[in-house]
């Protein structure tokens, strides 16, 4: 009866997550402010939103052969039609560093164009307790698939108060991990603290 019980509460929580993220993102839409949407290739919008993006970093003196782009959020509103935002992290192949571009645009009949860009404060910023531990099962779920175990980690920098977006937040991060033969193995990553609360590896960075 006990196990039941926690099962059914379980569900409810879940329900209750759920109900929070969709209505959080419903009021942004309906109120002109930025909803996040879902990072997929395949959604045409978001589709057409990168290919403006790469237009962008191509007048801006970057070479699309050289360079990894890491969509770390996309955002729709509505207001005086639809416009379209993109948080991107933009990383040379042969390197580890990671420039995080918050970038504006704006649908026009079937097209999407660029509006604006600019680069969100960043910095280092007292991380308390109740978010490292956060972020450590944040990264510990991305690499339990390899095995490893997370020894510890330090943030790089944050990128954080990013206009409009409330308290999202990007966390360019060293991690040192174990595997399964207790040998050290250092990794980097770029972990997203978004508006409903979660954080999560957006990707691991690797030199190419």
């Amino acid at each position: 009866m006990f196990q039941k019980n926690n099962i059914v509460t379980i569900i409810l929580l879940n329900f209750l997550i759920a109900g929070n993220i969709i209505c959080q993102r419903l009021s942004n839409d309906l109120l002109g402010g930025w909803g996040e949407k879902v990072i997929d290739q395949k959604t045409p919008d978001f589709g057409k939103s990168i290919e403006a993006v790469e237009k962008y970093l191509v007048s801006e003196g970057y070479t699309l052969e050289e360079i990894h782009i890491i969509p770390v959020g996309f955002f729709k509103q509505v207001v005086n039609g639809i416009n379209y935002r993109v948080l991107a992290g933009v990383k040379k192949k042969s390197s580890l560093s990671t420039t995080i571009y918050d970038i504006h645009l704006r649908k026009t009949g079937d097209d999407i164009k660029f509006i604006s860009s600019k680069n969100p404060n960043y910095g280092s910023t007292q991380i308390s307790d109740k978010n490292k531990k956060l972020i450590k099962n944040a990264i510990f779920k991305y690499f339990i698939a390899e095995l490893y175990e997370v020894k510890g980690f330090e943030v790089q920098y944050e990128y954080h108060k990013i206009d409009g977006l409330h308290d999202y937040a990007i966390y360019d991060v060293e991690v040192e991990l174990s595997n399964k033969d207790n040998n050290s193995v250092n990794k980097r990553v770029l972990v997203v603290y978004r508006n409903d609360k979660t954080f999560m590896v957006q990707e691991e960075l690797k030199t190419e």
